[in-house]
This record gives C-alpha cells, structure tokens and sequence, in this order.
C-alpha cells in the first residue's frame, strides 16, 4: 500500500562511482556550473571573450590537449591497477596557460580546483548557489576531500557518502507527495563515530525533505536512531 506516494527508489551502495580522472566531487553535486560562470565574468574573462564554456575540463579548446583536462595519464595495468601519471604538459592544472592567466579573489581555476570543501566553503562564502551545492558534502562528513580530486580515488565509504551528498544538493526540496525511497547498504563502514553522527544528520534531513529510507546496517547508534 503507497507505493503511488514513491517517486523513485535509488539504492546507495559502496560500488565506484565512475572511473573518469575527470569527475570529482564538486561536479558531482552541481556546484562547477555556478563557479564556473564566476570565472567567466572576471574582467579578464570578458576582454578575452571568454565564457564559462572555456573552463571546462570535460570539453572545449580551454583544457590541456594532452590529458584532455583530467591531469593525468591513464595507463591500464593487465595484471595490476591501472596507474595515473601527472601529465606532462599541464603538471596536473587541466587547462592552458592562458586560461590559468583569469583569476577570481586571486586564485586560478586550477588553484581552486585543489581547495578542499572546507576551505571552499569560506573562500564561497558569499554565493549562496555555490555553498548550498558544496555544504552536503561537509554535512556527510566529506569536508576534507579537494574539490578537483578524482573520483576513481576515493574509497567505497567516500564513494557513498558522495553519493549521499549529490541527493542531498539535488532531491531536497523535493515535495512529500513525491519523495524517493532510499536504500543504504552499511553507510557506517569505516566510519569514525562523529562521521556517523553527521551521517544520522544527513538521513534526517532526507526524511525532513519528504523522504524514505531503508538502512541496512549494524551499528548500534544506527539501529537506536
């Protein structure tokens, strides 16, 4: 009974989010769009004829032709994990030097790119677009991780908290009537105790939205919440 009230199901595991060098946690819950219109509205940007398109590491003429904007070069390894090496030409910023030459508060793309979230937070401060797509991620625990760091290097605990935090920035404000039932596979693995707190923060947020969840898991601050 009610299942018409279930708008979506998504199953929250520790499986690899991807395996491109080129996703990362601030593309991941939609924050890179709004930072990169901030940079193509930086006076430099507009005498150049720049737009937010040329600060992107996925596509465009603004990227590291080399790497393809990931930074690294990726071996595969028949036997063993595949290795990235720093590429070459850019040292690991993803783009051309002109486009490192735009600065927003003093700081390049690139440079912005290795700010961990805490550190983005305060640099943010002042837009409210970018610090409500960041602030998820401090509140699953993952405040330390840099914006740019690849995706394929996290470990599966990190991986489902950022998969946590990308519902969080993004199915928020969605309508009781139409809410998303989750389901958690052991979310606390690895997890210090305070993580965990913050992670029972998260998930009551998620049923303040008009959500529901089902929380597989043995931890016995988990179960007595």
């Amino acid at each position: 009974h009610g299942a018409a009230r279930v708008n979506d199901v998504v199953f929250v595991d520790q499986s690899p989010i991807g395996k491109t060098a080129r996703s990362n946690p601030v593309s991941y819950v939609g924050a890179w769009d709004s930072i990169r219109e901030l940079f193509a509205v930086a006076p430099l940007s507009k005498q150049r004829s720049y737009t937010a398109a040329k600060f992107s590491f996925n596509s465009g003429d603004g990227r590291c032709p080399t790497c393809g904007g990931s930074g690294f070069e990726h071996v595969e390894m028949q036997f063993l994990s595949d290795v990235y090496l720093r590429c070459p030409d850019c040292n690991g910023r993803r783009y051309r030097d002109e486009v490192l030459e735009v600065k927003v508060a003093g700081r390049s793309i690139a440079e912005m790119l290795e700010l961990t979230v805490n550190e983005a937070l305060a640099f943010f401060s002042g837009e409210k677009d970018v610090v409500a797509r960041l602030k998820p991620l401090a509140d699953v625990g993952l405040d330390y991780l840099r914006l740019g760091q690849p995706v394929p290097t996290l470990s599966g605990g990190e991986a489902q908290r950022l998969k946590l935090a990308g519902h969080l920035a993004e199915n928020s404000r969605m309508s009781p009537a139409s809410g998303s039932l989750f389901l958690f596979d052991e979310p606390t693995t690895g997890l210090h105790f305070e993580d965990v707190a913050k992670l029972l923060g998260a998930f009551k947020r998620l049923l303040d939205a008009g959500h529901s969840l089902v929380v597989i898991e043995h931890n016995l601050d988990v179960l007595r919440a």
